[in-house]
Parts: C-alpha cells; structure tokens; sequence
C-alpha cells in the first residue's frame, strides 16, 4: 500500500528517505497541500496510509480534536504523530510520540514500525492529541536541562564567571509556568476520574511501563500539575511576602 505525503515542509524529505529504506512506496512528489476533502489546515503536513491520516504538524490537544472530527467525518483514521524530524533518523529512525484511537492505530502500524528505530519502539501516549503533548513536554525538559548547562558554561580560554542565578531561576520559572498551562490545557480536554488525583497512585501508574498505560499523557499531564502547582503557589506566596510593605 502505498504512503501519500501531504505537505511541504522540508523535514517530509527526511521521512521520505526513511520510508524508502524501509521499503514503502511513495509518489516522485508530495502533495504540496491535504486534499480539500479532508483538509483540516491550509498548512497541514501529513502522511496518508490507505484509510489513515498521520498528522505530522504539532497542535494543541483541542485543535487534534477537531482534526480528528474532521477525519472521521470523511471516512479517515486519524494519528498524530511528534518526533524531532532530522536528517539521522533517515538511518536510525525517529523518537515517536504517537496519539489516537486503537483502531487508527493498528491501521497506521505499519508506518510506525517503519518510521521508529524498530518495530513497536514507538510511543502511544493515548488519545488523539496526546503525542504532541507528551512531545512538547519532553522537549520543555530537554531545554530546562540545557539552561542550567548554559547557566554554568564558560567559553575556552575565558576567566570562569559564577553563574547569574537569578537569571536562571526566572527562565526556569517561566519555564514551569508555560508546562503547567500545558498540562492545565490537556487535563480540561480529558478530565481525570474523580478518584485519580492520590499523589502515591499517579507515582505508582507512572512508575508502570509505559506500554502498559492506557493513557500516559494523562497522569503524566496530572503529575505536572501536582508539582508545579504547589511549587508555583509556593513561589507567589514568598514573592508577596518579601515585597516590601508601606
């Protein structure tokens, strides 16, 4: 069966070339925008795999909400699909955060185990929506992680300077205020269950692997929450204790 990508972006090249290796079929050139029977964005960037569509652009969770309303309303699956689109995963494959129904799932499998390292080594992370989620989240992370290299880094050949801290802490701050909004956002698209907000019980589900969750973005999303939340509220209430009063 043969994959049909849809877009134009510069990174389709990349995952052509993986899709090749792997033995797909794909036309001489993409379609440089989504037909307009299921045409969710003017900008969409996709793969088509017979009755699946494997949205490729990062969105929030209510906008692959819609796009999956607009799949099914013309007959389509839909997948979405996150990864860090660059020229190695042409020979090693791409790191997948993949979001959708079981159902749109096994029909994209295919293009999946083609596109991951190997077969199966692919991330679902839940309903539609929730690979870009999980996606963003991580590289969030990455990027706290790179400001505290940068905050102690030195050039060679430099006079090693303490680092500015308090530049740090208000880029990690800003940082943690930007995911918990996130999370806020994807837990107001898939509320929790009532009974599903113990501290101890997310640690104990997201301590699972992650293949045996049926919805990692989800505790994931709550677990955020529960730790920026208090460490936030924490933080204003020092803030608005140290200004000085008249």
């Amino acid at each position: 069966m043969q994959i049909i990508p849809l877009g134009n972006e510069p990174y389709l090249e990349w995952i052509r070339r993986r899709l090749t290796a792997q033995g797909f079929g794909l036309p001489a050139e993409p379609f440089p925008s989504l037909p307009a029977s299921h045409a969710f964005a003017a900008d969409g960037q996709a793969l088509q795999y017979g009755g699946v569509l494997l949205d490729l652009k990062r969105a929030t969770p209510d906008s692959c909400a819609t796009r999956e309303r607009n799949c099914r309303e013309h007959g389509l699956g839909y997948v979405d699909v996150a990864a860090n689109w660059q020229a190695p995963g042409v020979q090693q494959g791409f790191a997948l955060f993949v979001g959708g129904s079981d159902r749109a799932l096994d029909g994209a499998r295919p293009v999946l185990d083609a596109l991951a390292p190997l077969p199966g080594a692919w991330l679902h992370c839940g309903p539609a929506g929730s690979g870009h989620f999980v996606a963003t989240v991580f590289e969030a992370l990455s990027y706290a992680f790179g400001l505290l290299l940068q905050a102690g880094w030195t050039a060679p050949g430099e006079t090693p300077r303490p680092p500015d801290w308090n530049h740090f802490f208000s880029q990690q701050k800003e940082l943690a205020t930007n995911l918990l909004q996130l999370s806020q956002l994807y837990l107001a698209q898939h509320p929790p269950q009532q009974d599903a907000h113990d501290p101890w019980q997310l640690l104990a589900h997201f301590a699972l692997p992650a293949y045996q969750q049926s919805h990692y973005a989800l505790i994931l999303a709550q677990l955020i929450e529960l730790a920026l939340g208090q460490g936030l509220a924490l933080q204003a209430i020092f803030d608005s204790l140290s200004q000085p009063h008249p």
